[in-house]
C-alpha cells in the first residue's frame, strides 16, 4: 500500500489591471486572441508574479464551456516558454511543450462545465512569491476543438490576491486513476487509496470531481478507525467547481485512509476508453482542497492507482465494513434528472462536450 505524502520575458498583465501596492490585489491573466489548430488543443500563457508573498484567496474564471473543455491554473518556478502562448501537450514534462519548465508544477485551482467564481474561507489562502517555489502563474486552456477560421479565445481567469499571511494555508490532494474503461458497462468502477502519511492536520474545505464524457458519479471519503465519513460526492457532468465538503469541519490525521471512485458509464460506446488528455479518452479525478495550520510549503500530491489491477476489495487497509450504499449513486445530488437524462440519450459517444 503506498502512503501519501511521503513525500526573456512572458506574456504580461498591464500594470493597470495589478496594482501591487495595495494589501490586496487582483490579478487577470488572459490567452492572447489563441487560435485552438486542432482537436483537444492544450494551450498555456503566463505571467511573471510580484517578488512578495502573496496569497491567492478568490478566483473569478473567464470562459465558456462552448470553448473550453477545461481551465487549470498552475504554479510554476520558471514557465515551460516565455512566449505570449504555447502549446503544453506535455502536461508532466518539463520541456518547452510542457507547463512548467523546471521543479514540479503546482495545482491552484480548476475549472470546467461554466463553474462559477470560488472564494476561499476567510483565513485560508494560497501562498506564492516570496520564499516558495511559486514564481510564475501558467493557465492552460483545453479545447476540446480546432476553431473555425478567424475564431480566436481570450477566455482566462481573475486572481484576487492579499498580502496578509492568513491564519491557515491553502492546497490540494489528488485521488485518481489511470487505465482503462471497457464499453458497455452501466457502472465500472475505478478506485484508488492511500494512507494519509503526514504528522500534522489538515482539513477538507473542498472538492472537486473531473471526469470527461463517461463520468456519473465520483465520491471521496475518509476511513478512521472503519468509519467512512464522505468528503464530497458529484456528478462531474454537473459543472466542476469546488464544492463545499459534505462534513464540514471534518479533518484529516496520519493513519487516515482516504479513498476515491469513479463510476463511469461506457454503455454508449463500443470500444475501450483510455485514460488520457482527449475529451474523448477520460479522466476519474477526485480533488481534495484542504487548508492547514502547518506553515511549511507543501507540493500538490496525488495519490492514483491502476483501475484495471487495482480495487479496494484487495487493499487490506481499506475496511469495507461501514461502506457507504450510496457512495456511486446520484441521491441528494442537486439536478441529478438532467445527469441521467444526459446518459439515457446517448449524448456521451456522439456529441462531446466543447
Amino acid at each position: 500500500m503506498e502512503v501519501l505524502f511521503v513525500a526573456t520575458q512572458c506574456s504580461v498583465v498591464p500594470h493597470s489591471d495589478v496594482d501591487i501596492d495595495q494589501e490586496e490585489y487582483s490579478l487577470t491573466i488572459r490567452m492572447p486572441d489563441v487560435v485552438s489548430d486542432r482537436a483537444d488543443d492544450l494551450v498555456c500563457t503566463g505571467v511573471k508574479l510580484d517578488p512578495a508573498e502573496a496569497y491567492l484567496i478568490r478566483f473569478k474564471p473567464h470562459a465558456k464551456k462552448e470553448t473550453a473543455h477545461h481551465m487549470m491554473v498552475y504554479g510554476c518556478h520558471q514557465p515551460a516558454s516565455h512566449d505570449a502562448s504555447w502549446h503544453c501537450f506535455n502536461t508532466d514534462n518539463l520541456d518547452e511543450n510542457g507547463v512548467c519548465g523546471d521543479g514540479e508544477r503546482q495545482v491552484l485551482f480548476a475549472w470546467a462545465m461554466d463553474a462559477p467564481d470560488k472564494s476561499l474561507p476567510e483565513g485560508v489562502g494560497i501562498r506564492v512569491s516570496g520564499q516558495t517555489n511559486i514564481k510564475y502563474l501558467v493557465i492552460q486552456l483545453h479545447y476540446a476543438t480546432a476553431f473555425r477560421p478567424g475564431i480566436t479565445d481570450n477566455s482566462g481567469i481573475t486572481i484576487d490576491f492579499t498580502k496578509k499571511r492568513p491564519e491557515q494555508i491553502a492546497n490540494y490532494l489528488v485521488l485518481g486513476n489511470f487505465g482503462s474503461i471497457p464499453p458497455k458497462q452501466k457502472a465500472f468502477y475505478m478506485e484508488s487509496s492511500c494512507v494519509f502519511g503526514q504528522t500534522f492536520t489538515i482539513y477538507p474545505i473542498g472538492y472537486r470531481t473531473h471526469s470527461h464524457n463517461l463520468g456519473y458519479v465520483t465520491s471521496g471519503y475518509r476511513i478512521r478507525d472503519g468509519k467512512w465519513t464522505e468528503i464530497g460526492r458529484m456528478s462531474p457532468q454537473l459543472p466542476q467547481t469546488f464544492y463545499p465538503v459534505t462534513n464540514p469541519g471534518m479533518d484529516i490525521r496520519n493513519g487516515d485512509v482516504l479513498v476515491s471512485r469513479c463510476t463511469m458509464n461506457s454503455m454508449a460506446r463500443a470500444e475501450v476508453t483510455n485514460i488520457g488528455p482527449t475529451n474523448h479518452d477520460e479522466m476519474c479525478n477526485f480533488y481534495i482542497m484542504y487548508s492547514t495550520f502547518n506553515p511549511e510549503q507543501q507540493p500538490t500530491n496525488y495519490c492514483f492507482k491502476d483501475a484495471n489491477n487495482y480495487t479496494w476489495a484487495v487493499d487490506e487497509t481499506v475496511d469495507l465494513s461501514d461502506i457507504p450504499d450510496n457512495l456511486s449513486s446520484l441521491e441528494g445530488i442537486p439536478r441529478a434528472e438532467t445527469v441521467e437524462k444526459y446518459f439515457k440519450s446517448g449524448a456521451q459517444e456522439h456529441h462531446p462536450k466543447g
